[in-house]
């Protein structure tokens, strides 16, 4: 077997033109370099160099040989180079699946931090529904998902996050004095909520009946952006995830706490069979910081 310290000999004395200087070179003793030239030329059954006057002249053969040896040592120093990036998470690629709404908020700021130090990293990011994020988590085609709703299928592993959420309005909506909004006060005034299909506007709707007010949707949506930017225009106020309501304060939007909170939960997915890369533990690590603030609690 040729071992790359054999290739370096070989290569500087082709350079140097001699054992000293190539010896010097590698920062080896000379009877090193001999021995390195001489199990390669055992090594490979031909001779290198010819020996005349206790110098070695190349052989017609190692000059054939010099320009392989030399992208063969390129090239184990940039597996090396590589390994070093790949350990210290400086390059890779990941795949992120999220949420259409999602990926026009926080995550494209996480996204954004984690390459800033990163040159050789590079990122793909997709967006759909829930469901069809966990089915490319599940066939492994994404390394992260983010969704909302997720009810569990045996090839995704996840954890959840729960998102705090505010009540957003426009600073002219009759409770924007408020320091903060219960859905008593809410009782009868338009509202822009989530579609009869989200668990979300379930639970909104459970915490006005427990207290007997009257939810008005006004509008339903899918994206707590559009309910935002509809806030902003004066259609009626909305709960929204605190994560949303963050890209428009103080863009025409107001926030106040909505008593009683009402999380938001926040799956994010991993394929249970593909093992995690250091850099995808890297971003997870980094992710799970950038969600900090808006988060009520975090359970795995």
């Amino acid at each position: 077997m040729i071992r790359l310290r054999q290739l370096e000999a070989f290569r500087a004395v082709m350079i140097t033109g001699g054992v000293t200087p190539a010896a010097s070179m590698l920062n080896v003793s000379q009877p090193a370099v001999s021995r390195l030239i001489a199990s390669l030329e055992e090594g490979m059954g031909i001779p290198l160099f010819e020996r005349r006057q206790g110098r070695l002249h190349p052989t017609y053969e190692a000059n054939f040989l010099l320009g392989e040896v030399e992208r063969a040592i390129v090239n184990l120093e940039h597996i090396s180079q590589l390994s070093d990036d790949i350990r210290n998470q400086k390059a890779g690629h990941l795949r992120i699946a999220c949420l259409p709404g999602f990926a026009t908020s926080l995550m494209p700021v996480v996204m954004a931090e984690f390459l800033a130090d990163r040159d050789d990293v590079t990122l793909t990011i997709q967006t759909r529904s829930s469901k069809r994020v966990r089915e490319w988590i599940a066939a492994q085609q994404y390394d992260i998902g983010v969704a909302d709703e997720f009810e569990g299928h045996s090839a995704v592993t996840h954890e959840s996050v729960d998102i705090r959420t505010v009540c957003a309005m426009s600073p002219q909506h009759p409770l924007a004095a408020r320091k903060s909004i219960s859905a008593a006060d809410l009782d009868g005034m338009p509202m822009i909520v989530q579609d009869r299909s989200n668990r979300f506007y379930h639970q909104l709707k459970h915490v006005f009946d427990d207290v007997g007010a009257e939810l008005v949707a006004r509008v339903e949506v899918r994206q707590f952006a559009t309910a935002c930017l509809l806030a902003r225009q004066g259609v009626g106020a909305a709960v929204v995830s605190s994560i949303d309501a963050a890209e428009y304060v103080g863009h025409g939007l107001i926030t106040r706490p909505f008593e009683p909170s009402i999380p938001f939960r926040l799956d994010i997915l991993y394929p249970k069979y593909h093992p995690r890369s250091l850099l995808l533990q890297d971003f997870i690590k980094h992710f799970r910081e950038r969600l900090q603030p808006f988060t009520l609690t975090h359970t795995p």
